[in-house]
């Protein structure tokens, strides 16, 4: 038998809610969970005309409530929004006027699957967003989207060539203390418990 893949669709329009949760209620892959309904849905399904700051608080409190994977309905989208939906958790986005019942279900069956859902058009948006971001914001500054700079990456890969600290200040014509403090500031970041974590970290994360 089919298991079915549990979803709840919100809306701050409740015409458009519903409209929405008619549409997906007749599909034998999903079983849509209504209010009274207690299970946590392993997929939401947000329809809002744009990204504005009650879309984004929406999302956040259905990721909040347990709903791990989020796609966004949305009648127009530029491109700083579709960067905002990202942050706040969206997995995938599809346009209103493309939202017929099979390709909401295709889009929920994807991102049940841990996969992303983003029309061709609106993905060259995102990334020309994302390319802005990383050449006009993070760049100068010395960043990447990664979360790490350029000289942290370097101490990083040094590091992981067995090199000592001393060796990699004189390499890099910085003191030991500034290399020190790189390696101090990553750790502290991440989370991680020393710079052998760190070294493993970025390396499984493909920072380095």
């Amino acid at each position: 038998m089919l298991e079915r893949i549990p979803v709840q669709v919100r809306g701050l329009d409740p015409i458009s809610e519903a409209g929405v949760v008619t549409q997906l209620k007749s599909r034998p892959e999903l079983s849509v969970i209504t209010g009274t309904d207690e299970r946590t849905p392993s997929v939401a399904v947000v329809v809002v005309d744009s990204i504005t700051p009650s879309a984004l608080d929406l999302i956040r409190a259905l990721r909040a409530r347990g709903s791990e994977r989020v796609i966004a309905v949305l009648s127009s989208a530029d491109d700083s929004s579709l960067l905002s939906a990202v942050e706040a958790g969206v997995c995938g986005v599809v346009s209103r006027a493309e939202a017929t019942p099979e390709r909401l279900t295709n889009a929920i069956e994807h991102a049940a699957a841990m996969e992303g859902v983003l029309s061709p058009r609106l993905l060259g948006r995102l990334l020309n967003q994302v390319s802005r971001l990383q050449n006009h914001v993070l760049a100068p500054r010395g960043w990447r989207l990664t979360g790490i700079s350029d000289r942290e990456a370097t101490v990083l890969r040094l590091i992981a060539q067995g090199k000592e600290i001393k060796e990699i200040a004189a390499e890099l014509s910085y003191s030991e203390r500034t290399i020190k403090n790189t390696l101090h500031d990553v750790v502290t970041r991440f989370h991680l418990r020393n710079r052998t974590h760190a070294v493993a970290f970025a390396l499984q994360e493909g920072l380095i």
